[in-house]
């Protein structure tokens, strides 16, 4: 029986660019199934003393489209 391995990884994704493109590609080169977390906009406030120039409903539909993406979680 082979293991099903569940991936995840978190970021705020703000402006995304290759970069971000090329972490989520290459985290699910790791795993079967890959969950990735989107900072809200009030974590990114409160630890980047900065709110995210795209607001977190619009950067969660971009990574949610991102065909290595299983699962967006806040």
């Amino acid at each position: 029986m082979k293991k099903y391995k569940v991936g995840y990884t978190t970021g705020v994704f703000d402006m995304f660019h290759i970069g971000h493109l090329n972490i989520l590609r290459r985290a699910k080169e790791q795993c079967d199934y890959l969950i990735v977390g989107v900072s809200t906009d009030e974590l990114v406030v409160s630890y980047k003393h900065k709110k995210p120039i795209i607001p977190y409903n619009e950067r969660k539909a971009i990574v949610e489209s991102i065909k290595y993406v299983d699962k967006v979680v806040p």
